[in-house]
């Protein structure tokens, strides 16, 4: 930072002192009020270098492009003393003057050395015309072109918007379109009186129907240059040649224009663009969350009665803004507890049911040939959840799990949101046991005791033989309570 601080300061002090070197008088110039060299300008914008003795050594045309009146490119163009090597540089403007031909000997002194102290420096000369440059000329012309290209379409689009819409300012500044032959409201305008020195500030807001603001508009530079500002975020330049000031009604109208043609209509636009957004956030989320919407399959109750349909139930919170958070930390956890079922009865009728899981109640889902099975029950383990749900006074613990593993004795689950946790349920117990976020060895001692009708392998999981985080054992602790006699 300071060798950047310094390079800054020492080319400052290098334009400041050349600047105070370089002198024109008439057609001399001057460094260090010593004559040097001559500098002609035999038509406008052209400008030869010569040697005291009037030996031509280069010359120089002054270029320039405009896009519009606040938008320009300048460049130099340089030639040999034989006309046969041309190069193109920036016009520089490295002091404050207003003679262009001391701008020039100045640029061509402090950045390429074509003039010294002895005169025009005939080996930097040299190396000039040696050191090859691209071609503003191509390169602003063509910016140029484009930028015309854009402004001239820019033009017709307005124009199409004042045909379209013939937006008007209202007296109270209400913003209205012609519709059928009506005035219909769209919105209004507010405005604030502008402040020499006021710095960046915005001086014109524009609110659509619903008192959203669409866009404001704000002082950029002395070049009448302004910046608009959207509610979307496609912020951008809006030049013109006229100078804002609250009465102003001519620079007001041409802006309203201006802005309505870059696509903000006002009236609902807002409130529409909203709903649209949020419509696209809720279908992402639902896309990536594991809830079940409306999928082909069917649902056993407790009494074993098969319902055939389509089946939902929501096991998380959608995530609209991906914060990571798809279950209260707050409020009781009812996410994963009923299921629903839209069935025909035996008349052909259409009929929705829903199933709590403390029902004992399973469904199926069945997509791409697969079969998935959920089990509705309650679990022992998982303290904090049941304390959380009690404390917001909600009792049921019961939950549809995601079978992954089933034996005629036992079955191997896991929660479809958190799926870091297992439960596993035997036959003879009505509640299955949860296998949390604690360690293994921690879990080790529950679940040993949750198996104890089989002896051995209680014994071998109290010993830690079984790491109960790997999904593959607690299908093998499965397979062997099946097995244990």
């Amino acid at each position: 930072m300071k060798k950047i601080i310094f390079l800054i300061c020492t080319l400052l002090i290098t334009c400041l002192t050349f600047g105070q070197k370089i002198q024109i008088k008439k057609d001399k110039i001057l460094y260090d009020k010593v004559e040097i060299a001559i500098i002609n300008e035999p038509y406008r914008n052209h400008y030869d270098f010569s040697t005291l003795s009037g030996e031509k050594k280069f010359s120089v045309d002054f270029k320039g492009l405009s896009v519009n009146d606040t938008q320009f490119y300048q460049w130099l163009e340089v030639t040999n003393a034989d006309g046969k090597i041309k190069t193109e540089i920036p016009h520089d403007v490295l002091i404050t003057a207003f003679d262009v031909k001391r701008i020039i000997a100045h640029n061509l002194t402090v950045k390429y050395n074509l003039l010294d102290a002895s005169g025009i420096n005939d080996k930097a000369l040299a190396t000039f015309f040696e050191t090859q440059r691209e071609s503003l000329s191509d390169k602003y012309g063509k910016t140029v072109a484009s930028a015309k290209i854009e402004g001239d379409a820019q033009k017709k689009k307005v124009q199409q918007i004042k045909s379209q819409y013939n937006p008007q300012i209202q007296n109270d500044k209400s913003i209205t379109f012609t519709n059928a032959g009506k005035l219909v409201i769209v919105g209004r305008m507010v405005t604030e009186p502008y402040i020499v020195g006021g710095g960046a500030r915005d001086y014109v807001h524009i609110y659509d129907i619903d008192g959203n603001k669409a866009a404001s508009l704000g002082f950029v530079s002395m070049m009448a240059n302004y910046k608009v500002t959207t509610f979307d975020g496609k912020n951008y330049e809006y030049a013109t040649k006229s100078m804002y000031s609250e009465g102003n009604s001519t620079f007001l109208y041409e802006f309203l224009c201006d802005l309505i043609s870059h696509g903000y209509t006002l009236g609902h636009q807002i409130r529409d663009e909203n709903a649209k957004l949020l419509a696209a956030k809720i279908a992402l989320a639902k896309e990536r969350s594991v809830n079940i919407y409306n999928k082909k399959g069917y649902l056993i109750d407790e009494e074993g009665k098969r319902y055939d349909g389509v089946i939902s139930i929501y096991f998380q919170m959608l995530d609209l803004n991906e914060t990571g958070q798809v279950l209260p930390e707050d409020a009781a956890d009812n996410f994963g507890k009923r299921v629903s079922i839209k069935y025909k009865n035996e008349k052909n009728q259409e009929r929705t049911k829903s199933f709590k899981a403390s029902s004992k109640a399973y469904f199926c889902i069945t997509e791409n040939n697969k079969e998935t099975f959920y089990y509705g029950l309650p679990v022992k383990g998982e303290a904090m959840k049941k304390m959380q749900n009690i404390g917001n006074f909600a009792f049921d613990n019961a939950f549809f799990f995601q079978m992954i593993h089933k034996e005629d004795k036992i079955m191997v689950l896991h929660d479809p949101v958190e799926i870091e946790k297992y439960i596993i349920k035997i036959t003879t117990e009505a509640k299955g046991q949860m296998l949390d976020r604690r360690s293994s060895e921690n879990l080790s001692v529950q679940l040993a005791d949750y198996l104890k009708a089989c002896k051995s392998l209680s014994e071998d999981i109290k010993k830690n033989e079984f790491d109960l985080k790997i999904e593959d054992n607690l299908i093998k602790i499965a397979q062997e309570y099946q097995n244990c006699k």
